[in-house]
């Protein structure tokens, strides 16, 4: 090949791979709520739904009245308190005269709270009246920023009879929180903590516990597993449940 003709093969190359370049794209989206919200506001209520005892409901008909219920989430708060009355034994009807009992759920708490902590320089911006110094803005110099996340869910629930309106059961008030920390230290991080995070994350990057916390942590997972997951009372439906039950 000569010299000339290498020269347009080189050329020929670099365009070829000029344009190949030009043909892929990467496309990065965003949800409207965090996933970290979303973490928070669910397992704060799965810890206060794991505080509610339904075993006094077992192998009642039961109606569920979700109407004063709202929140966020509906969906996942209404199905997980149906579930966990199923785990326990409760049998749910689709509608209220099928019932013999009309439990009633509401929501009193459902949210979060941000808390944010810093030692340095906050940002700051400098007005145009500042004689000799430009406008614009001083960016944040931090040499320790914490932030922290708490999710609150508050929740009660209590049962009557559907015929003569009498209270039959009270759940009590049950509240619980989920939490999340990111701390930087001159810059370096996230370093990641709380109970959404189950151990503590150096960007992205799990700290390695020692055998002692991983037990302790198995033990506080254990105590704070949603109420589905290790149901409290099995039983068999047949001989608890008439189909054509009447009160």
């Amino acid at each position: 090949m000569t010299t000339r003709s290498a020269h347009w093969a080189v050329l020929g190359f670099g365009l070829a791979l000029t344009a190949c370049a030009g043909c892929g794209t990467v496309k990065t989206s965003g949800t409207a709520r965090t996933g970290t919200e979303q973490l928070l506001l669910t397992n704060a209520w799965d810890s206060a739904l794991q505080k509610v005892d339904f075993r006094p409901l077992t192998g009642v008909p039961v109606y569920l009245d979700v109407t004063n219920v709202s929140a966020v989430d509906q969906g996942w708060v209404v199905s997980s308190i149906r579930q966990a009355m199923l785990s326990q034994g409760v049998l749910l009807r689709a509608k209220p005269e099928q019932a013999q009992w009309i439990v009633e759920a509401r929501v009193g708490a459902y949210g979060t709270d941000n808390y944010n902590w810093l030692l340095g320089i906050p940002q700051t911006t400098i007005p145009q009246t500042v004689t000799g110094m430009p406008a614009g803005t001083i960016p944040e110099m931090a040499v320790i920023k914490k932030n922290d996340q708490q999710g609150i869910a508050k929740l009660a629930l209590f049962g009557y009879d559907r015929s003569s309106g009498q209270l039959v059961w009270n759940s009590g008030t049950m509240m619980a929180t989920a939490t999340a920390k990111d701390v930087y230290f001159g810059g370096v991080g996230p370093i990641q903590s709380g109970t959404i995070h189950g151990g503590t994350n150096v960007v992205g990057i799990k700290i390695p516990l020692s055998a002692e916390t991983i037990n302790q942590n198995e033990s506080a997972g254990a105590r704070s597993a949603p109420p589905f997951s290790d149901p409290a009372l099995k039983i068999s439906p047949a001989g608890a449940d008439v189909d054509s039950f009447a009160p």
